[in-house]
């Protein structure tokens, strides 16, 4: 089995830092370079005709990427709290990643993380026990989007007091170039190559996107996501962009819901990487949707599973069906890979598998107990007098 070893950040971060400015007009100063390693490999039984690659990741979750790179973005200012939302993986990224810098940097920026319920069980105590700088919160009867409303409120507010900071799209763009960046060094970057994942808000591809810009690259990508009436944003609105409508126009005819099937997946007004995406296609460019049913992860699960234990990806198959119960994303992106296999155009295919990793401490996460639950109709103040800010 072929397998390709690099890394992401560290004295890579110079080319996020480029696209950064790009998209923002500010320049970062930093001392702080952490990287984490990345593996390639090939996983030749799953579709016949192409080549497929897997790019897995050295962290629980890929979203340490872009806690990794807030922290290299901000590392020469003064901040008193970040304030980190997600449907799991990021907020517990996010813990994982202060409490190494604080200790490191002799630092103690503190951290508010938000996650709303249904996804709650995502966040693991190994990330949140032990750790000071943080207070973990799950807020009631929310979805990913109204915990986004409920921050900026919860920013703006605290901010009268406080340096406050959190991660924008445009931040995690640039983070997520980094795929672009070590994807061209392993030569899987090119127009005979299609990218591949599953999208919520859909900072990874945008980040390969403007990696490709940068570099002058021009991949097929495919970005999948699980299938509803009513939590495929980003499908329907490539779709409807094929019809030749107006894509923006779907938020005006519908409302959209996070995916039962993978909570991750719960950005229902993604107009940032929409935008992106149909900017990408009319300039030429190939971008295709994918859906993945409930019927689809029934039938594909098992010899997927049992390719990634050959791959040492998971010890086991009966551990790995539980990773996936965790999380979802990243064997939807290879079913989605599977089941598109025949409108892709090109000969190899990459995708990034965003499940959950083993840790090095347990083989499987337990959930973390969070400091309370909170439901966001008693308003910012009253939360604040809770976590005593």
């Amino acid at each position: 089995m072929t397998i390709i070893q690099s890394y992401i950040g560290g004295d890579n971060w110079e080319c996020s830092d480029i696209i950064y400015h790009k998209l923002t007009g500010k320049k970062i100063q930093s001392n702080y370079f952490p990287s984490i390693p990345v593996t390639v490999r090939v996983l030749p039984e799953l579709i016949s005709n192409k080549n497929l690659f897997c790019l897995f990741w050295g962290t629980p979750t890929f979203k340490d990427t872009d806690c990794q790179y807030l922290l290299h973005v901000y590392d020469q200012k003064k901040i008193d709290y970040i304030i980190s939302t997600s449907s799991g993986n990021t907020v517990e990224s996010m813990a994982r990643t202060i409490k190494k810098y604080n200790i490191e940097s002799k630092k103690e920026i503190n951290v508010i993380l938000l996650v709303p319920e249904i996804s709650s069980f995502k966040v693991s105590k190994s990330a949140i026990e032990n750790n000071p700088y943080v207070k973990y919160i799950v807020l009631k009867n929310s979805s990913l989007d109204s915990i986004r409303i409920f921050s900026v409120k919860l920013k703006r507010k605290l901010s009268e007091s406080y340096k406050v900071v959190s991660a924008d799209e445009k931040l995690k763009t640039a983070a997520y170039t980094q795929i672009g960046f070590v994807l061209d060094q392993m030569n899987l970057i090119n127009s005979d190559t299609c990218y591949v994942q599953t999208v919520s808000g859909g900072v990874g591809p945008i980040g390969l996107i403007e990696y490709s810009l940068f570099a002058k690259l021009n991949p097929e990508i495919l970005v999948v996501q699980p299938f509803s009436n009513r939590s495929m944003p980003i499908v329907d609105a490539l779709d409807e962009h094929s019809l030749g409508k107006n894509p923006l126009d779907l938020f005006k005819q519908r409302t959209y819901e996070t995916s039962e099937i993978e909570p991750t997946l719960g950005s229902t007004k993604p107009n940032f990487a929409i935008e992106k995406f149909i900017r990408w296609r009319e300039d030429g460019m190939k971008i295709h949707p994918s859906q993945v049913s409930e019927k689809d992860i029934i039938n594909y699960k098992d010899p997927i599973l049992k390719d990634l234990v050959s791959a040492n990806v998971y010890p086991s198959f009966d551990i790995g069906l539980k990773f996936v119960e965790i999380e979802k994303s990243g064997l939807i992106a290879v079913i989605g890979a599977i089941i598109s296999a025949k409108s892709i155009k090109s000969k190899n295919i990459v995708v990034n598998f965003t499940g959950r990793y083993p840790e090095n401490n347990s083989i499987l996460p337990i959930p973390a107990t969070p400091y309370t639950y909170y439901d966001p109709n008693r308003g910012i103040n009253h939360f604040m007098e809770i976590l005593n800010l």
